[in-house]
């Protein structure tokens, strides 16, 4: 980077020669080949509708003399200029005109011949390239002035822009010379422009920081908008697209204002250190975006003071910007400021100048090249030092990183020594007893049966009460005690020592620990494993405090599929999720418990493609109203045949459902094919009702309701016959948000219904509160209820309970006739079984009730 600030300051140096070779040229005298004309000039305001012969016949006061350069502002107005010369010599001149703005849209060009205005030219930028008299990239048009008289010529112009006449009379030769000197001048601009952009972006590749990305901005913005400028761009990218040319025009100062911003944001690194800044330049590049869409719709005059009057208050917000961070100690800032002052200088010379409050002049008229190349360059620089500033401060963090290594890999050694012993307990961990079991599992001497893993539970409250100093000396108490009862079994698998320092327990992390036992009777192990639990379990005395610590064991066998010491404690950490039932804090693997088995992780990915591409199905089992023996409703049964592991039951899947968030388009997906089986059953003369389970998530889901209520009204089907079943489990999840979402169901009409009553650990108190309109007795209770009398009690109390508390009752598992009968009896409302008919798809469902007798309306009532 040292030499990259050389080259750019030997850049700048060939930057300034070039731009002092343009003022030279654009001051030589009548002697050296050219004659400024603009005190040779007059013009006249047009209306739109003088003739070449009314301009001609306008009486001299009507013709505004100018003494100073041509510079009208911007105006649509058209204008007639009227250039008189005198050739005093005896021989006619050959001479050429020079209009040096090349950004007029129209310009006719006329000369006298007979007394009359002949018109000899008719070109612009508003027009092809090829209708210039003179190719070039101003407007140059040939005459001749006759001998010993004075020579008219006129020009009618009309332009968007800014109306400028640099007007220039030139010899032939000299102007030539002059095009070329200039020509090449500005290729060594663009060369250098171009050269410093391709080299930025090769740093922003290299490097990958958007600084010098919004640096090539920049600079191609600016080497765009010099080439257009100059008429360079129009004469050799695209000479028959006037409109592509004033486009360009239009899109590439917003575009270089946005560059600028995001530049100044990236460079000075607002958006972490200054947010209030970084606001500011946001916004600008907002607007600047905005004016270079807009610029495909608004006029071009409007389009181009918008433009250019933005770029006051992004070149001052720079300025603004870098001199304060400059103040602030802010690096950076110095030569981003330093750059802005060069060229918020040359813009407001431009600006001012566009508006018509300045004259053309050098500073005026090549104020945007020279301070466009400053600023680039000393972007450049700035670029540079940061990253030499960067690259010195990479290099001290590298130092003081190679330095924490050392010390790093001093205490490394040191902690290699206890590596493989927990730094509390001074058990063996993990990676000892992984070692050791299956050395002893491959080599099949003294090979252990199970291993169990063993984790403390509500530690938490230890370390909350004692304290984490105590806790820790509790902790090691605990396994001190556990190892020395482990290894007092004649089953344990010694990991390492003997004697007193014999070690069977390994510290696996945290608050779990392991240990193996072998026996060839696996009855025996786990006898021997409870005897251990009640021994672990016993208080321990501390600090003159009897403790209890609470705990959970999980044990897996070594199975000839399962070998290996890590599937062994993966599979022991699993059954940990299982203790508990029964009350036993025991549990042993087995496979149907394993939640993370491959089958698993197939279905999880499987339901959503099968979701996706209706590979899920709906069954329907008929529920029939007792008092009046006709079909009333039916419950929406989930169905998955998938097509490799064959029928997935739901109380598999479901759950995945649940834990991948699937569960929500499941949930509408089923309800919004029960309503499309509810229109189906009015084909057929039944207005039954349709139950769709659902799960504790869908009460959570914020916008659940909203979503029933949008798919009834999709599927025209009254909220009365849908009804909603949730558990009283599910219900009892989160009491208050599920007593929210059920209110909001009940208010938009549609019925609910407790599922599976009687078997969850819901209060009735709780059960009260519950929106709800009917109650589901489950099927356990009803199966065996014709020979159970506790089981029939049991549903008879149960149905006058809820008709005592106003809720209508259904029962399912109803199995044969007598236990229809006994629910009748008993004055149930309901009933669903495989007595009625068994879960049938839709078409089969709609073919039963058209055989059926029991078809009528049902006359619920909302």
């Amino acid at each position: 980077m040292g030499r990259l600030s050389s080259q750019t300051l030997a850049c700048l140096l060939l930057l300034l020669a070039a731009w002092s070779g343009f003022a030279v040229a654009g001051g030589l005298t009548p002697g050296a080949g050219s004659v400024d004309l603009s005190h040779h000039s007059q013009f006249v305001v047009g209306d739109g509708k003088l003739t070449p012969d009314q301009v001609q016949d306008l009486p001299e006061s009507r013709w505004q003399g100018l003494d100073k350069d041509i510079n009208l502002g911007y105006t649509d107005a058209p204008h007639w200029f009227r250039v008189r010369l005198e050739n005093s010599h005896d021989e006619p001149l050959r001479r050429l005109i020079e209009l040096g703005y090349p950004m007029l849209d129209r310009i006719d060009f006329f000369t006298v011949q007979d007394g009359n205005l002949v018109k000899q030219a008719s070109t612009g930028d508003s027009l092809a390239f090829d209708t210039r008299p003179t190719p070039h990239r101003a407007f140059v048009f040939p005459v001749t002035l006759a001998p010993e008289t004075t020579n008219e010529f006129y020009f009618l112009i009309q332009t968007s822009g800014s109306l400028q006449l640099p007007l220039t009379l030139w010899q032939a030769d000299a102007f030539a010379s002059h095009s070329d000197a200039e020509l090449t001048m500005e290729s060594m601009f663009y060369g250098i422009m171009l050269v410093m952009a391709l080299f930025n972006l090769f740093l922003f590749f290299s490097l990958r920081e958007r600084a010098y990305l919004y640096y090539v901005g920049v600079v191609s913005s600016t080497l765009v908008l010099m080439a257009s400028l100059d008429g360079v761009a129009f004469q050799y990218l695209y000479p028959d697209l006037p409109a592509l040319h004033k486009q360009v025009l239009l899109v590439i100062v917003p575009l270089c204002q946005v560059a600028l911003c995001l530049f100044a944001r990236e460079y000075l690194e607002l958006q972490h250190r200054y947010p209030l800044w970084n606001r500011l330049f946001l916004v600008l590049a907002a607007v600047a975006a905005l004016g270079a869409i807009t610029s495909f719709v608004l006029p071009f005059n409007l389009s181009t003071r918008l433009t250019v009057s933005l770029a006051i208050p992004v070149a001052l917000a720079n300025l603004v910007a870098g001199i304060s961070l400059w103040r602030r100690g802010d690096k950076n800032a110095r030569l981003f400021s330093i750059a802005w002052v060069a060229l918020l200088a040359s813009v407001l010379l431009t600006v001012l100048n566009k508006l018509g409050l300045l004259p053309t002049s050098l500073l005026t008229e090549h104020g945007i090249p020279l301070g466009a190349s400053a600023q680039a360059l000393l972007f450049s620089f700035a670029l540079a030092d940061r990253f030499n500033r960067e690259r010195r401060a990479y290099f001290h963090e590298k130092q003081l990183a190679l330095a924490a290594v050392q010390q790093q890999r001093e205490a490394e050694a040191a902690l290699l020594r206890a590596s493989s012993h927990h730094e509390l307990t001074g058990l063996p961990d993990r990676s000892i007893f992984e070692r050791v079991v299956d050395r002893a599992i491959s080599g099949n001497a003294a090979a252990p049966s199970a291993v169990f893993m063993l984790h403390l539970r509500r530690f938490d409250d230890i370390n909350k009460t004692l304290g984490h100093k105590d806790a820790d000396q509790m902790l090691n108490l605990f396994a001190c005690r556990m190892n020395r009862l482990v290894a007092g079994t004649v089953q344990a698998v010694y990991l390492e020592g003997n004697g007193d320092q014999t070690k069977c327990v390994a510290h696996i992390e945290g608050v779990s620990f392991a240990f193996a036992l072998q026996d060839d009777d696996h009855q025996r192990l786990l006898e021997q494993a409870a005897e251990l639990a009640e021994r672990f379990a016993e208080p321990i005395e501390f600090r003159g405090l009897m403790l209890e610590l609470s705990f959970v064991i999980g044990a897996s066998f070594v199975e000839p599929e399962v070998r290996d010491t890590q599937s062994l404690l993966r599979h022991a950490f699993i059954a940990l999720d299982q203790t508990g039932a029964g009350g036993s804090n025991l549990a042993v693997y087995n496979a149907e418990m394993n939640p993370y088995s491959p089958r698993r992780l197939t279905l999880m990915t499987d339901l959503r493609e099968a979701l996706r591409s209706d590979g899920l199905e709906l069954y329907f089992q008929p529920q029939l109203q007792l008092k009046s023996d006709r079909i009333a409703g039916f419950e929406a049964l989930l169905r998955w045949a998938h097509p490799e592991h064959g029928f997935v039951p739901p109380d598999e899947f479901i759950p995945m459902a649940e834990q991948t968030g699937l569960i929500k388009p499941v949930t509408q997906w089923v309800i919004r094919e029960a309503l499309s089986f509810c229109k189906a059953l009015d084909d057929v003369g039944c207005d039954a009702t349709v139950s769709v389970n659902i799960s504790a998530m869908n009460l959570r889901e914020p916008d659940f309701c909203d979503a029933v209520c949008r798919l009834l009204e999709n599927n025209h089907v009254a909220a009365r016959r849908l009804v909603l079943e949730v558990t009283e489990t599910a219900a009892m999840l989160d009491p208050q948000r599920s007593l929210s979402a059920l209110s909001a169901l009940q208010a938009a009409k549609v019925r609910l219904s407790i599922d599976d009553f009687g078997t969850g650990h819901s209060s009735l108190a709780y059960i009260r509160k519950l929106p709800v309109n009917e109650i589901k007795i489950d099927r356990s209770f009803v199966m065996a209820m014709d020979t159970n009398a506790g089981d029939a009690t049991i549903v008879r109390t149960t149905i006058n309970m809820c008709h005592d508390l106003g809720y209508e009752v259904v029962a399912e598992g109803v199995e044969n006739k007598a236990t229809l009968e006994l629910l009748r009896r008993f004055g149930c409302d309901y009933a669903q079984g495989y007595h009625l008919a068994r879960p049938m798809n839709i078409d089969n469902a709609l073919a039963w009730l058209r055989q059926s007798s029991l078809v009528k309306h049902s006359g619920l009532s909302a």
